[in-house]
């Protein structure tokens, strides 16, 4: 199958563009800005899209989150004996 409307050049510089969509997204909201702004900066329609598209990519600053605000701590504690 063949698509003629898009041409080599015009497909690599929407690739790119959607590279660095994803690349500063990532960035942005790993250097703490909120997602509120984030999805907001990437006019996605609600901030859920936002969340469901970028949570996959943010273990650290979700556990960072879940730590300092909900005082829940995910690191197991290797020092108590399992019983």
């Amino acid at each position: 199958m063949r698509y003629t409307f898009f041409s080599f050049p015009l497909l690599i510089l929407l690739l790119s563009f959607h590279m660095a969509r994803h690349t500063f997204a990532v960035f942005a909201l790993n250097n703490g800005v909120d997602v509120h702004k984030v999805s907001r900066l990437l006019a996605h329609s609600s901030v859920m899209v936002t969340e469901k598209v970028y949570a996959k990519f943010l273990p650290e600053t979700l556990q960072k989150e879940v730590e300092t605000k909900l005082n829940f701590d995910f690191t197991p504690d290797y020092n108590t004996a399992a019983d």
